[in-house]
């Protein structure tokens, strides 16, 4: 096996489910991402499971740092003192592995992360958009997260799709336990997924997916099972997730019942391919659905696109099984593929907490610029001195620039003074002449009215018999159109019609307006 050192070049990737842990060491080179070793283990005891210390020492005679998010009591702390713990089998997993040599990603299932769809990004990006979606999930939980446990993806029909994290910091607490035998540190992690995502990411990156195809991702797990659905290469919907996993005696039953009521409730005349994941081989699901569907694709996951020449031919045959923890590392490295969703819900103490100095070669060549830096900001400071002077210079030209600003100022408070006088005398004059400014009023009723309101838009609007008005115009969404109806009293929604601009589906509609309605 190569050793590749950089930590942005080798990435283990893991996943917990249940009692059940699966890793997957991931490196690339020269574009070419390669399987190195797949392996899992069994905890003693769910990591959610496990009661917090009461009391806090750190690992080996350390200080704490910012990846301490929970530190374990002095009977937990050294595996030494109890071999078959959790810890002991989390080391097991990573001991062969030089922590300063590689990252570690890890994947989170419900109920750790929950999922809430919000139908437009409100035409914000950034942080404003990450605002927005923490307002509107004040409303449908009474727990607030916080900001770095919220991220957000576009799904197949525009909306978007929002990850929350509730939980899942419990794999960083096991690895602060065992750091005293991994170096004196927890390896560094670039980020936390969902495993739902890591799945969709590996099926976008092996298999050539068209726009209007229908895929359906079966993921069985240890205590869960999945199904997602995907048009195209976009996420579409998520099936609710089922609680139980490949040992349930009846689950081939329940996910096929489960299948084809998701294709009726989303009215998906036909399901273009089914890829299995997880644990599916072990029950032999595959052959279960062909003898129920046989004429539908149906295959275990595969990533062709993968070097797995590494792998025992025993272990290339287990793709599918650890597709989360592979579809997690393989982010991580891959960092500029368009084919993969991007998000990260690790939080920022521990992102913080990674930004760690180190001196190395570089640092000590800072240390002798700084020698000669001195002599430089020597020289630099009697050039400032000269620059201030020519500033002090300039400033007093600014000075003379703002009186006659200020002159200028003055100027603008007697025409706005005029203006005044020419919005009173309007006003008179449409007291005298009633109904004349009804198409201002009109005009001024709409623009307050659709301030919250997008993706409609007006194509006209007229005057008809006994001063009607006519209202024409488009809509994206169909809800958006009796909205725009109610800023008018009495108002009459005449017709809705769906048309085609551009290849996209809108809809026309017509509203009357009553004279009085109108602001007369």
């Amino acid at each position: 096996m190569v050793t590749v050192t950089g930590r942005g070049k080798s990435v283990l990737g893991v996943f917990v489910d249940g009692l059940d842990v699966k890793l997957a060491h991931l490196t690339i080179r020269k574009k070419r991402v390669t399987v190195r070793d797949l392996k899992s283990a069994t905890l003693i005891t769910k990591l959610q499971e496990q009661k917090p210390a009461e009391t806090m020492v750190p690992a080996m005679g350390e200080s704490t740092d910012a990846f301490s998010l929970g530190e374990t009591s002095s009977t937990e702390a050294l595996p030494e003192a109890q071999t078959d713990d959790n810890n002991a089998v989390l080391l097991g997993l990573l001991a062969q592995y030089p922590v300063n040599n590689y990252s570690l990603t890890y994947s989170l299932a419900e109920p750790a992360i929950y999922y809430h769809v919000l139908e437009s990004d409100f035409g914000l990006k950034g942080t404003k958009l990450k605002d927005r979606i923490l307002e509107e999930l004040k409303n449908i939980r009474a727990f607030q997260p916080a900001a770095d446990a919220v991220d957000a993806i576009r799904t197949d029909e525009g909306n978007l799709l929002c990850i929350v994290r509730e939980d899942g910091l419990s794999l960083i607490n096991s690895l602060e336990n065992v750091k005293g035998f991994m170096g004196g540190r927890i390896p560094f992690i670039p980020a936390i997924d969902s495993s739902d995502l890591s799945l969709m990411n590996l099926v976008r990156l092996n298999y050539d997916l068209q726009p209007q195809e229908v895929s359906v991702i079966i993921y069985v797990g240890v205590e869960f099972t999945r199904l997602i659905f995907m048009r195209g290469d976009q996420f579409y919907q998520f099936a609710p997730i089922l609680g139980e996993g490949y040992d349930s005696p009846n689950l081939l039953n329940t996910v096929y019942s489960r299948l084809l009521l998701e294709q009726d409730n989303l009215a998906i005349p036909r399901i273009n391919r089914i890829i299995l994941a997880g644990e599916s081989k072990r029950i032999g699901f595959r052959d279960f659905l062909l003898q129920q569907l046989p004429d539908q694709e149906v295959e275990y996951l595969l990533a062709p696109r993968l070097d797995t020449s590494e792998l025992t031919a025993e272990q290339q045959e287990t793709i599918s099984d650890y597709a989360v923890p592979i579809g997690a590392a393989w982010k991580v490295l891959d960092t500029d593929n368009p084919n993969i969703y991007r998000i990260n819900l690790l939080p920022a103490e521990v992102r913080e907490g990674q930004r760690v100095f180190k001196l190395a070669w570089h640092g000590y060549l800072l240390l002798l610029l700084l020698f000669f830096s001195t002599i430089f900001f020597t020289w630099t400071i009697a050039q400032k001195g000269k620059e201030i002077k020519e500033l002090r210079e300039v400033l007093m030209l600014k000075e003379g620039q703002r009186a006659e600003n200020q002159t200028l100022s003055s100027s603008i408070d007697a025409l706005q003074s005029q203006l005044v006088r020419y919005k009173t005398s309007l006003a008179l004059y449409d007291s005298l002449v009633p109904g004349s400014e009804r198409w201002s009023k009109v005009l001024t009723q709409i623009s307050h009215g659709v301030e919250d309101l997008n993706s409609i838009w007006l194509s006209d609007f007229s005057a008809g018999e006994n001063s009607v008005l006519h209202l024409n115009g488009f809509a994206v969404y169909r809800t958006r159109i009796p909205r725009l109806s109610t800023l008018f009293d009495n108002s009459l929604l005449k017709e809705v019609d769906v048309q085609a601009i551009r290849e996209q589906t809108v809809y026309r509609y017509q509203i009357e307006v009553p004279a009085l309605a109108g602001g007369q």
